[in-house]
């Protein structure tokens, strides 16, 4: 079991980690949302100026922007209801308490590249393809914001409520978190500890956390590296 400040110094890891894979996600988004921006452009420039402004490419270039640019506006519109926040309301002690779950970067991901079901039609699919440039830097902007976010995680509260998971090895209610814990604010808290990759939010009749398996790994490998004994051998 991790004592306060190891599991402090853990998550600062864990955090930093986080943001690299991120920033890389961030370039990876960016680099195919302009390469495939500019297949989009050139494709609808060709269209434009063929069939509809043969008479000058300036305007054909400016049209073709122009619908490009409408586009990604009504993408990025879209993004809170395409990306949401889940929200569940916890009952608590003394109240309840509305619990924001924020999206993993595997939604960002699968957002960015579309919908992979295959009952779609053959409309839904050409849409899909048309505005999967959009889609791109969209997430990439997305990205760029959950960066931020996580350069602003409060460790402390955090690496606490990871600790009590990490002792439980179960499910815990979010009633007992906050009964063991002095949170300032619990909705802000657990709205950062969603971001943690690796902790659980089980929502089924009630809220409950819990660590999966690869984090709980990932923890008892990390002690004997970093822990003051490991250090002074």
């Amino acid at each position: 079991m991790l004592k306060k400040e190891e599991m402090r110094r853990w998550l600062r890891a864990r955090l930093e980690t986080q943001r690299k894979l991120a920033v890389a996600a961030l370039v990876g988004m960016s680099v195919m949302g302009l390469i495939a921006t500019a297949m989009e452009f050139t494709i609808f420039f060709l269209i434009i100026r063929i069939g509809f402004i043969s008479s000058s490419s300036v305007l054909a270039a400016l049209a073709t922007l122009a619908i490009l640019a409408v586009i990604q506006v009504f993408t990025w519109l879209g993004i809170p209801k395409q990306l949401p926040d889940v929200e569940h309301e916890a009952a608590l002690e003394d109240g309840t308490v509305i619990v924001k779950i924020a999206p993993t970067m595997s939604a960002v991901w699968t957002y960015a590249f579309g919908s992979l079901e295959s009952d779609r039609t053959w409309v839904e699919i050409l849409l899909g393809v048309l505005s999967l440039p959009q889609r791109m830097c969209a997430a990439a902007w997305f990205t760029w914001r959950r960066i931020s976010e996580l350069q602003n995680v409060a460790v402390e509260p955090c690496a606490a409520v990871i600790r009590v998971l990490h002792k439980e090895a179960e499910r815990v209610e979010l009633k007992k978190i906050v009964a063991d814990l002095t949170l300032s604010d619990i909705a802000a808290t657990m709205r950062q500890v969603s971001m943690i990759d690796g902790v659980v939010f089980l929502t089924r009749n009630s809220v409950g956390l819990s660590l999966a398996n690869r984090l709980v790994d990932e923890l008892a490998e990390w002690k004997p590296k970093k822990s003051p004994v490991a250090e002074e051998s």
